[in-house]
This record gives structure tokens, sequence and C-alpha cells, in this order.
């Protein structure tokens, strides 16, 4: 893995196929050299936002797993890193460094199990 991020995307480049909400949900993830536990910000059924220090790079390929609150499913999905967000060194705290996964593998009962929590639960965090 490499320390040097990625940035997202500014232009549209690489849009998501579906909008995401912002919850704050533990994930633990691991990498080809790595186990350890993130914070989501933002959770669709594409993808989701890892907060974590973690040298992440675009096309890294991570597993996570997590549950959503009120489910009893617990989701082990593959993913691959879409961009990253390096820490915020100025110390303004802005911004949480981490990395955007696309699930590569969510089924479509995992799919409707995030779909009805994220029509039912207002976000209960706010990335800004």
């Amino acid at each position: 893995m490499s320390s040097v991020p990625n940035h997202r995307p500014s232009s549209g480049s690489e849009r998501r196929d579906t909008s995401r909400q912002g919850y704050d949900i533990q994930v633990g993830v691991a990498t080809d050299h790595r186990l350890f536990v993130g914070l989501t910000s933002n959770i669709s059924t594409g993808g989701l936002f890892i907060a974590s220090d973690e040298p992440f790079k675009k096309g890294d390929k991570v597993e996570v797993r997590f549950s959503i609150p009120g489910a009893s499913h617990v989701f082990h999905k593959h993913a691959v890193v879409c961009w990253t967000r390096p820490f915020d060194a100025d110390g303004h705290g802005r911004t949480k460094a981490g990395a955007g996964v696309k699930f590569e593998d969510l089924t479509d009962e995992e799919a409707r199990i995030l779909d009805a929590f994220l029509k039912v639960h207002d976000p209960i965090f706010y990335d800004v």
C-alpha cells in the first residue's frame, strides 16, 4: 500500500450511482496488510466512507464488516477504494481522513435491508 493519497475527484469523473446518507456506524476493515476499525461517515447501497487515518490508495481492495442499528444481519463485503481523503494536517478538522469504497458483492437482500434502513432513519452524523 502506498501512503500517497488520491484525492476525491471534484469534477464528476467518478460520480456515485446511489446517494449516500450520513451515519456514524463502526466498520471493521481488512486490507492485505492490516485489520482495524473505522467509522462510516455515510453509507448507501453503493458503498460507504471509512473515516480513518489509514493510508488507502485508489484501487485498493478491502473487506468491510458492519451492521446497521435495528438489523440482525452482519454485512461482510468486498469493496474497492474509489477515492481517498488525506488527514487534515493543518488542524482545521473540517473533513475526516479516509476512503470512499464501492461494494463489489452486495446481494439484493442486503440492498433491501440498507434501503429500508435509509428510508426510515434520519442521518445521525453530519460531515460538514
